[in-house]
């Protein structure tokens, strides 16, 4: 009857997998602004402990009533730190990144004709060497002609209101999540002890003490990952910009905002985020592009062999191989947030599948030792001669 009732669910499961799938997507955005908070919380969770256990640590030692603002202030310390280098940040690079996007559809009839001769030069190059003529290519009229700017200014004016009303939704959610975030941080103490006694009050002890492992590794890996990727794709686009800026590249803040927004992505980041610059290069100058692809290979082998072990060290811990399987799995069910999140997620599961794998093998060896000691027999002690009687002697 189990079997039976386990595979009606199991096939109304695959027949409404997309209904299904549709209702989890409708759950999930409703409760963005919770994930949101709780995400800016885990962000602040580090500074807030340092500012609260170490910075204001002696604070209310010798007036107790100073001891009570112990806890907001740290929170107000954190809030005002981090936030303050974000709006800093904001504020220099948003009108940079207004400029060139400025500049690039100004300039799109003149990246047109550019595009034109050179895929006419390569037309021609490849007429001389092959004998192929594709001047009579409708196609190349397609790609060159006024259709390419026709279609690149269709897909700007486009794009631009559904991106804006996205960038609406999404501020709403990361305002809502702002103020979330508030509250569980200066409750952080009481939700925590709160979280504990409901697991350990409606699970089984073998239950919640994995639970809590399980929690444990995942905040160890996802924590460090996390933060650690954080500040070294800030400074890879830092790097970035400032090396642009040298070799006068151009559209140097655009280009070094989607490199490092893109080094977030473990693997597949780096070509993310070098293809479309370099394609915007290549429109612009094709000796641009190439001198581009040069500096950004020598740029990502320093972040992957110099700058990426120092920061991350050995957070990660899982091979390249499963960075991108993690990666592809991740990012295929979830889109960015799982190709981000993908690899510090499939390494904690790695890392207790490994532990369980280890402990699996030892109980199988240590009962193996056992029975092999129960199968030999213990070896018999020699019995005693007799001794000489005094007829025997006889």
């Amino acid at each position: 009857m189990k079997l039976i009732a386990f595979t009606v669910a199991l096939v109304f499961f695959f027949v409404h997998l997309d209904d299904l799938w549709g209702i989890v997507t409708v759950f999930f955005n409703v409760l963005n602004p919770i994930i949101y908070g709780l995400a800016i919380a885990y962000v602040l969770n580090n500074p807030y402990r340092f500012f609260r256990e170490k910075a204001y640590k002696k604070m209310g030692t010798k007036r107790k009533w100073l001891k009570k603002l112990r806890n907001p202030l740290a929170l107000i310390t954190s809030y005002v730190i981090v936030f303050g280098i974000v709006v800093v940040l904001v504020s220099i690079l948003i009108p940079e990144l207004t400029n060139s996007v400025k500049m690039l559809i100004d300039n799109i009839p003149t990246y047109t004709k550019t595009l034109q001769e050179t895929l006419e030069s390569v037309t021609a190059f490849i007429r001389n060497t092959t004998g192929y003529d594709m001047q009579d290519a409708a196609l190349l009229e397609t790609i060159t002609g006024t259709t390419a700017q026709k279609t690149i200014s269709s897909f700007l004016t486009s794009t631009v209101p559904s991106v804006a009303i996205d960038f609406g939704y999404a501020l709403y959610n990361w305002l809502l999540g702002f103020i979330i975030s508030i509250y569980l941080l200066s409750n952080r103490d009481t939700l925590l002890r709160q979280s504990r006694k409901l697991v350990v009050a409606y699970t089984p002890e073998r239950f919640h003490n994995y639970f809590f492992k399980v929690c444990d590794v995942m905040n160890n890996k996802c924590g460090k990952f996390i933060i650690g990727r954080l500040i070294d794709s800030t400074i890879i686009g830092i790097m970035c910009f400032i090396g642009m800026t040298i070799f006068n590249f151009h559209y140097a803040p655009l280009i070094s905002f989607l490199i490092g927004l893109s080094n977030m992505i473990p693997f597949f980041g780096p070509f993310i985020g070098a293809i479309p610059s370099a394609f915007l290069l290549l429109i612009i100058d094709p000796m641009e592009a190439v001198w581009f692809l040069v500096f950004d290979v020598v740029l990502q082998q320093f972040d992957g062999n110099i700058l990426g072990p120092k920061i991350l060290g050995e957070s990660v811990g899982i091979s390249g191989f499963w960075i991108m399987v993690s990666v592809i799995v991740f990012g295929g069910l979830f889109g960015i947030p799982g190709m981000v999140l993908g690899v510090p997620v499939f390494a904690a599961i790695y890392t207790l599948l490994s532990e369980g794998v280890a402990n699996r093998l030892k109980k199988k060896e240590a009962l193996a030792q056992a029975a092999a000691a129960e199968e030999v027999p213990a070896p018999k002690e020699p019995e005693p001669e007799p001794s000489a009687t005094p007829e025997d002697t006889q």
